[in-house]
This record gives C-alpha cells, structure tokens and sequence, in this order.
C-alpha cells in the first residue's frame, strides 16, 4: 500500500542527506576532469600513434597506456568515494610468476583495460551535461529561493509572473522549495547514472556482481 506520508519524509529528507551533496560534487567535477582526460588522451594518443614509424612512437604509447590505466583507477576510487558505489577490483591482482612483459601482456588482455578507456573518453560529454544540468537547477533553486534578496536589483520571473515587489518575491520563494527539492532529487538520479557506468566499466566483470551499494541517494 501506497504510504503518502513516507513519500513526502522521503522527498524532502534528500536536502539532509550527506550523500545528497557528495552526489552535486562528483557532478561539478566530471567537467573539468573529463576535459582534462580527453585533452591528454587524445594529444598523447596522436602523437604516439604520428611517430610510431619512427618508433619513438612506441615508448609515449606506452606511457599513455600506462597513465590511463592509473587515471582509471582514480575514476573508479572517486565514484566509491563520492557516489557510494561498490566497484570491483579492475585486474586479479599481480601475477607473482610473470615479468614485466607478461604483466603488460595481461593488462592488454583484461577488458577493464579498454573499457576504462571507453569510459574515460565518455566523461568528456557527460561531463558537459552533468554541468549544464548542475548549474541550470542550482541557478534556479537558488535565485527562486532568495528572489526576496534578489528582487531589488532584479526583476525575478516565473513564466508570466513577474516578482517586483516583496509579496511576490515571497512568492516565488515558497514555490523554490520543492522546485530545489525536485532539483536534487534529479542531481541524484544523475549521479546514480553515472554510478551504474563506473561500475560496468571500471570493474573487472569477472569479480562481479559488483553493484551500486544500498545507500539512500
């Protein structure tokens, strides 16, 4: 049976719940660091790629492959650390009997290692989104929540309704209640999204059935 008054403890707890926040940081942070990765992805992999008939390609293919396993692995341990997520391992762990070439050989096998490239690459535009998304709905939330501050030295307008006045400033601060409320509850969403992707493509399938934890978002 439906439980109306759980319902509404529910969607308005989410503005008191720590996880809530840590959710909006990991969103504000796929931006800058999905630029950063795609520029060094793809300037390092183009020059590797440009100079490898003159093998000095070789070596910054290596150091490229080296760095976006490393890069991979801080993405999996931020989404555990921000989002609440249970990522398994991405490898079985070193092989004590193989050297160095067969170690690089495993990696090379393990499809951890281009998934997280994958992923990597994907950051780039769902870090766009993620920030146009954050900032619209915190932008909203805010200048509706504090139009009684604001309406002074700006007119504040919902649709038709114009808040010039301090009455209807206030009006449109009540409103910006559940619109905030609504906002962070889609800001969650968001970010359990992007929990579902790290966890399908940081985690090594094998250790699976690696799932988003249980935390309330």
């Amino acid at each position: 049976m439906f439980d109306k008054k759980s319902a509404i403890v529910n969607f308005v707890n989410v503005a008191f719940r720590k996880q809530t926040y840590l959710n909006i940081l990991y969103l504000l942070f796929t931006f800058p660091l999905g630029t950063a990765y795609f520029v060094f992805l793809v300037t390092g992999l183009s020059l590797g790629f440009s100079l490898v008939a003159i093998w000095v390609g070789f070596p910054i293919l290596i150091l490229i492959f080296l760095a976006w396993w490393e890069i991979a692995s801080f993405e999996r341990q931020l989404a555990i650390w921000l989002l609440g997520v249970d990522i398994s391992p991405m490898s079985h762990g070193p092989d004590p009997d193989s050297d160095l070439l067969g170690k690089g050989i495993n990696r090379l096998k393990n499809p951890v290692t281009w998934k997280s490239l994958l992923y990597l690459f994907l950051k780039f535009p769902t870090g766009i989104m993620s920030l146009i998304v954050t900032v619209i709905l915190i932008s909203l939330s805010m200048s509706m929540v504090l139009s009684p501050l604001l309406y002074r030295f700006h007119t504040i307008s919902l649709g038709t309704f114009q808040a010039d006045s301090l009455g209807g400033s206030l009006v449109i601060a009540v409103l910006g209640i559940p619109v905030g409320l609504i906002s962070l509850h889609l800001m969650n969403l968001l970010a359990r999204i992007a929990g579902h992707l790290a966890v399908l493509m940081l985690g090594n399938s094998q250790n699976k059935d690696a799932e988003v934890s249980e935390k309330e978002v």
